[in-house]
C-alpha cells in the first residue's frame, strides 16, 4: 500500500512537561507521610522499623484552573492573624474580576518581591512580624504568603517538610492553595511560583530532627524546564488545545496523531477522524502522525500558549491501496 501525506492549515500548539522523580530510603523517628495535590504526589511504603521508602512525582503541566476567588466559609481555613489585611500596595494590584489563578499568582509575586529570604534571620517568623520587618526564613516567607491568600479569601496552609540536596537535607516549609477547578496547589516561594520539586519531602509536623536519608534514584529538579515571567519560575495555568482531523481516511483506518517532547514526553491520540490534545504546554515538540504501524508523516512545531489550534491531515491513496 503507498501512502503520502500533506499536513494542511498547520497552527501552533503545545504540549506538556515531563514528569521529574525521587525515591529515598528514611530511616528516623519523624517520617513523610503520603501527600497528594495538584502537580505532586509523595507515596510511602513500609521496609522497616521505623524506615520508609519515599517515592515524589512532581510535574510543570499547567494547573488548569478556572473562575474567580470564591468568599471561604469560616473555620480554620479561614484563620488569620487578628486585625490582618491586605497591605494597600498589594490590594491596589488586585482585581476581583481576575481569575483566581491571577489573583493567587499576584498575591505570591508581591510576596517574593517584598519579603527578603534570609535563612538564618533569628527573629520571629509569624506574618505580621515578617511583614513588619520584610525579612523571613522559609517558614516565615510561606507564613507571610498563607496569610494573605486567606486574607483574601482564598483556602491555603503551610507545609513542612525536608528539603533535599547533594549530600545534604533541611528542614523547609512551603506552602499550598486551593484553586477553583484545580484543588490544592503548592508553591514553594523560595524557588518561584507554583513551582516545588521531587528533593521536597512533605512530613505530618514540623521537622525537629532531620532524620536519615538516603537517594536512591533522582531525574532532577525539572526547574530548567519552567518558564521565567518577570524574572521568576512561573508553573503556567493555560496551555493550548491542539485539533488534529484525518481528510479523506478510507473506512476503519486506524490513524493516530502523537507529540513528542525534547526530554521524551509522549502524548496520543486517535483521530476518529478528529483528535484533540487539551491544555498542553508551550515548547518545541514533534508530531508524527500512523497509520497503522506506519509513520506517514513527521513535523517539528514551534508551540505557543493560550490559544486554540488546528491541524488537518490528508491521507491520499493510491491505486494499490484498493
Amino acid at each position: 500500500m503507498r501512502l503520502s501525506a500533506a499536513l494542511l492549515a498547520v497552527s501552533l500548539c503545545a504540549a506538556p512537561a515531563l514528569a521529574q522523580e525521587a525515591t529515598y530510603l528514611v530511616r528516623g523517628q519523624s517520617l513523610p507521610e503520603r501527600h497528594v495535590v495538584d502537580g505532586y504526589v509523595q507515596t510511602v511504603a513500609s521496609v522497616g522499623a521505623h524506615e520508609v521508602r519515599v517515592r515524589v512525582v512532581t510535574n510543570m503541566d499547567p494547573i488548569g484552573s478556572t473562575g474567580t476567588v470564591a468568599p471561604h466559609d469560616g473555620g480554620a481555613a479561614a484563620w488569620v492573624p487578628q486585625g490582618f489585611h491586605l497591605p494597600g500596595s498589594l490590594a491596589a494590584q488586585l482585581d476581583r474580576g481576575e481569575s483566581a489563578w491571577r489573583r493567587a499568582t499576584a498575591i505570591l509575586r508581591w510576596t517574593m518581591d517584598v519579603v527578603k529570604l534570609d535563612i538564618n534571620d533569628p527573629e520571629p517568623q509569624d506574618a505580621v512580624s515578617v511583614l513588619s520587618r520584610r525579612c523571613a526564613r522559609c517558614s516565615g516567607l510561606a507564613n507571610a504568603a498563607v496569610a494573605l491568600l486567606r486574607a483574601d479569601g482564598f483556602e491555603a496552609r503551610t507545609v513542612s517538610g525536608v528539603l533535599v540536596g547533594q549530600g545534604t537535607a533541611v528542614a523547609h516549609r512551603w506552602l499550598e492553595c486551593r484553586l477553583p477547578n484545580a484543588g490544592w496547589v503548592p508553591s514553594d516561594p523560595t524557588l518561584g511560583l507554583w513551582t516545588v520539586t521531587p528533593m521536597h519531602l512533605a512530613f505530618a509536623a514540623p521537622v525537629v530532627q532531620i532524620p536519615r536519608i538516603r537517594v536512591v534514584s533522582s531525574s532532577g529538579d525539572g526547574l530548567a524546564a519552567v518558564p521565567k515571567v518577570d524574572g521568576l519560575l512561573e508553573r503556567q495555568n493555560v496551555g493550548a488545545d491542539l485539533i488534529c482531523r484525518a481528510v479523506g481516511a478510507r473506512h476503519g483506518a486506524q490513524v493516530r496523531a502523537e507529540l513528542r517532547g525534547p526530554t521524551g514526553q509522549v502524548r496520543r491520540t486517535w483521530l476518529r477522524p478528529v483528535g484533540t490534545f487539551h491544555n498542553l504546554r508551550p515548547g518545541r515538540w514533534e508530531l508524527i502522525i500512523r497509520e497503522g504501524r506506519e509513520i506517514i508523516e513527521r513535523r517539528i512545531l514551534s508551540l505557543q500558549r493560550g490559544s486554540t489550534q488546528s491541524l488537518a491531515v490528508r491521507l491520499q491513496h493510491g491505486p494499490e491501496a484498493g
